[in-house]
């Protein structure tokens, strides 16, 4: 048996394999037992193993996490370790994103999230953990629900400094805030920052693309060849792999930010192969706890005791 965890700021999935070949997955929300952020509390990780089902409860099976909060090698290892102090069997942690590529059947490669936020992650031939952004929708996140929509904001502002008559865009986000001109905009959304109403503006954007306006391509434009240059600069860094895998809500949702994305990499870096997740995370999870064997981030030996399953 192996057992895989995909940890979400919303959900987390556990997937694990059953002796008959097939694989079972259940859904958990992550504030059923996660408290605070993920390494705020070394109880999150007894919690979150509670979680497993009863079908799954063998300590000796690998298992592997991918999770939100994971950030750097010493979070990863920090968190293994507080999982492995209950199980005997091989543990690993990982960044969530870098459950991508496993998922997708790939070697080395690099994710690229772009959804709430955007972050790109990778590993060095050290096999240590490199990431370029993840800052948040205040002050980074290009491509993201939230960072699409504070620059479209900023656009719009920009350009009615510059005469221009509003388009389609300034329109629509004029008309969500009842604001008769881009400079009330501007205070109306100064005043409602807040990462998901920002993020569910974000359509506005999209659908002005698709009503010509120039102002909403470049701003989608814009998020994309960010988003190039991170990966750029994160194999600068030593990330490894020539795969780079692109998921999250909003890459995946829409095609014109997916598409310019692939065109800025495709100037930027042209021997880097491009792909979308069409696979669940959470399979990427459980193919590493394939791979783990000898080779786990952190081992336990010792005997511990069962815990008690929430099933």
């Amino acid at each position: 048996m192996n057992i895989g965890i995909d940890v979400g700021g919303t959900s987390t999935r556990i997937a694990w394999s059953c002796p008959d070949g097939n694989v079972q997955v259940v859904t958990r929300p992550s504030a059923s037992w996660r408290r605070g952020a993920l390494l705020s509390d070394p109880g999150n990780a007894t919690r979150l193993l509670e979680q497993i089902p009863d079908a799954a409860a063998d300590l000796d099976a690998p298992l592997a996490v991918g999770a939100s909060g994971c950030d750097t090698d010493e979070q990863c290892d920090t968190f293994a370790g507080w999982l492995s102090a209950h199980r005997r069997g091989p543990v690993a942690a990982h960044n969530d994103a870098e459950l991508f590529g496993p998922a997708m059947g790939l070697g080395p490669a690099i994710a690229v999230v772009v959804g709430t936020g955007s972050i790109a992650v990778g590993r060095d031939h050290q096999g240590h953990l490199t990431k370029i952004g993840g800052y948040g929708w205040l002050l980074g996140d290009p491509g993201s629900a939230p960072g699409l929509v504070r620059q479209a904001v900023i656009a719009v502002a920009v350009a009615h400094d510059d005469g221009a008559r509003p388009g389609p865009l300034a329109l629509a986000l004029q008309e969500h805030y009842g604001s008769a001109d881009p400079v009330a905009l501007a205070y109306a959304f100064t005043d409602d920052a807040e990462v998901t109403r920002w993020g569910s503006l974000c359509p506005i954007v999209f659908q002005a693309q698709d009503q010509g306006d120039p102002l909403a391509a470049a701003v989608i434009n814009e998020g994309a060849a960010a988003l190039a240059r991170d990966v750029v600069r994160l194999r600068a860094r030593g990330a490894q792999g020539t795969d780079v895998v692109l998921g999250g809500s909003v890459v995946t949702r829409q095609s014109s930010l997916r598409d310019a994305i692939v065109r800025e990499l495709g100037e930027m870096a042209p021997e880097l192969n491009v792909t979308v997740l069409c696979r669940e995370p959470v399979e990427g999870a459980l193919a590493l706890a394939r791979g783990l064997g000898t080779h786990a981030t952190t081992r336990n030996t010792e005997e511990k005791p069962a815990l008690r399953s929430n099933q």
